[in-house]
């Protein structure tokens, strides 16, 4: 949990409504966030906004390099955290409690290479089985890249093995399909994230997600680093309640837990944001049932 300076269109002595939301996932899985009204009407007017007006990637009659920079950095930023969230919820809807690791011998830098990899990689295996995943490429000490892919459940080693070096054969090179979780150098962290199975999705989830902001830069900016299989079904976003202008950031994150609490869900092990410039709260819990 952390805390952030106030932006300039927030009076800090005048906090507005609150409002909960919660999304909660079919084995048990919720997410709980908390907002300031007064920022979510904001930043609703600036999406209503044309592109070039609202900071679009080109340089004003009367900006400087520095204000380019600062104005890419925030897009890549917000890009970034856009994509995590994506993964991150899509991970707990599939149930994903594995992680697989594919990569190659050859010191491959080219994303697109790569994604036409997995591209022929996820077509092939489509046509033996469903096979539901989240996969991110992450990019290693070498230079190279490999990926990380989410699934749920046990896999047919062989299979996997068979389609990926077929693959990426054709390209010179060979390689390896790798479980993350049966990997000794991993076990402690997969311990300490809760294991297999049901355990501790939400972990699970949110480890895959951070990949997507390593090594993020403008050469990569527009370049697919992550895919989903179709069919994800995500679950509907509720509204648990509306605090007026009588209560305080205090009260939205109490109103938070209690909805984690009446949803007959426990906070053991769950993970929290506070960003008190925004007024932002969020909150993820594991499962409570099968």
């Amino acid at each position: 949990m952390r805390g952030d300076t106030l932006p300039d269109f927030i009076d800090a002595n005048c906090w507005d409504e609150y409002v909960v939301r919660t999304q909660r996932f079919d084995d048990g899985q919720q997410e709980v966030v908390a907002f300031s009204t007064r920022v979510w009407r904001h930043f609703e007017a600036m999406r209503a906004m044309p592109k070039g007006v609202r900071g679009e990637r080109k340089q004003l009659e009367d900006g400087t390099e520095r204000d380019m920079t600062l104005k890419a950095e925030k897009s890549l930023k917000t890009s970034v955290e856009r994509s995590r969230r994506m993964i991150r919820k899509r991970c707990k809807a599939i149930r994903a409690d594995r992680l697989l690791t594919l990569s190659t011998r050859a010191n491959e830098t080219r994303v697109e290479v790569w994604a036409a990899w997995w591209d022929a990689f996820r077509r092939r295996l489509n046509r033996m089985k469903d096979f539901h995943y989240v996969a991110v490429l992450e990019r290693q000490q070498r230079g190279s890249w490999h990926i990380h892919v989410a699934v749920n459940g046990r896999q047919d080693w062989k299979l996997l093995r068979s389609i990926w070096i077929s693959v990426i054969r054709k390209s010179g090179t060979d390689g390896a399909v790798n479980d993350s979780i049966g990997n000794k150098k991993k076990a402690w962290l997969f311990r300490r994230l809760g294991g297999k199975g049901r355990a501790m999705r939400h972990r699970i989830a949110t480890y895959i997600a951070k990949y997507v902001g390593k090594e993020a830069d403008d050469s990569t900016f527009n370049k697919k680093r992550y895919w989903t299989s179709k069919g994800i079904v995500l679950p509907e976003l509720t509204t648990y309640a509306e605090l007026g202008r009588e209560y305080g950031a205090v009260d939205a994150v109490a109103a938070a837990h209690e909805c984690v609490l009446g949803n007959g869900g426990t906070c053991d092990g769950a993970q929290f944001f506070w960003n008190g410039g925004i007024g932002v709260f969020w909150m993820a819990t594991g499962n409570t049932s099968n």
